[in-house]
Order: C-alpha cells, then sequence, then structure tokens
C-alpha cells in the first residue's frame, strides 16, 4: 500500500488539529463571553485561523495531486470541508469541523486503490 507524501502530511494535521479544535471549544468558549476575549484567547483563536487557511492549502494541492493519480479524494474532499467550516465559522461550529477533520484523516490513511500503476512510481513515497 503506496501513498503520496502530500496525504500523509494532510492526514497528519488533520489529527493535529482535530485535537486544536476540541481544546478550542473549552478554551475560547469559556474565555470570550460576555467578558470579552482576552488577548491570549484572541491570539489563539488568530492562530487557530491561520491554521485553517494552511491546512486548507495543504488539502487543495493534496486534491489536485490525488487525481492526477487517480486516487478517490473522498479524504481530502472531507479535511478541505472541515476546515473551511472552522474557518468561516470558528468555533460556532467547531464540533462539526472537529467531525469532518477526522473521518477525513480516516479516509486519508486508508487504502485507496490506485488503478493506473504507471503514474505512480513518479509521485510515490517508498
Amino acid at each position: 500500500m503506496k501513498k503520496l507524501k502530500i496525504n500523509i502530511v494532510a492526514g497528519v494535521i488533520d489529527i493535529i488539529t482535530t485535537f486544536l479544535y476540541f481544546f478550542s471549544l473549552f478554551l475560547v468558549g469559556t474565555f470570550s463571553g460576555a467578558v470579552g476575549a482576552s488577548d491570549s484567547t484572541e491570539s489563539f483563536m488568530h492562530f487557530l485561523l491561520i491554521v485553517a487557511i494552511v491546512c486548507i492549502i495543504i488539502h487543495l494541492v493534496s486534491i489536485f495531486q490525488s487525481k492526477n493519480v487517480r486516487i478517490r479524494l473522498i479524504g481530502p474532499i472531507l479535511g478541505l470541508i472541515g476546515h473551511a467550516i472552522y474557518l468561516v465559522c470558528g468555533t460556532y461550529l467547531a464540533w462539526l469541523a472537529l467531525f469532518f477533520t477526522l473521518i477525513g484523516a480516516i479516509f486519508l490513511f486508508r487504502d485507496n486503490h490506485y488503478t493506473d500503476l504507471e503514474i505512480l512510481p513518479k509521485n510515490m513515497s517508498k
């Protein structure tokens, strides 16, 4: 079972961001209420939004490279949807973003069933 390097990177990043999104539910929710956000909480929210933008770019690259070697696209697309939800809605729909990124990571680490083996050696890791 061979995989694209970008798919492995996207899967690992999906797992890491799943934990970050989970922690953001509790950190940002408790500190930013009627009182207002503190500086550390606001910088953490900005950090998570930057992480979501970087993850979207990585997933777009993963989609295009997977399409070139005819790999199933369900994992990168689910990860892209999850990070886009977090980018647009923030912590309001973080549970939904958490779900999509986790399911996307599971599909990224599954066997992809290559169909075109001539293209495969140029783009694969050993």
